[in-house]
């Protein structure tokens, strides 16, 4: 069973965006108080997991583009980090 081009690209589009939460999710540890001091082997396991994270998005967003679709606008969000107006 092959798959079809547009379901490809839409089962792609979804892995992105569950990666991307992911990886949000990964940034907002401190809101939780998960913080290098008191979690320094967890906090630096997830830091390498977000490395691989950030290269599976890069691929997955070039094989996207690949088969003609549309690309997602990444959002990576850190709350502590506000701009100002």
């Amino acid at each position: 069973m092959t798959v079809e081009t547009d379901s490809e690209v839409l089962r792609l589009e979804k892995r992105q965006r569950g990666l991307q939460r992911v990886a949000t999710a990964i940034n907002d540890l401190t809101i939780y108080g998960i913080y290098h001091t008191n979690f320094p082997k967890l906090v630096g396991a997830l830091e390498h997991s977000k490395d691989h994270l950030k290269a599976e998005i890069q691929a997955t967003k070039k094989r996207i583009i690949d088969l003609g679709g549309n690309t997602i606008e990444e959002v990576f969000t850190d709350p502590l980090m506000q701009e100002k107006i």
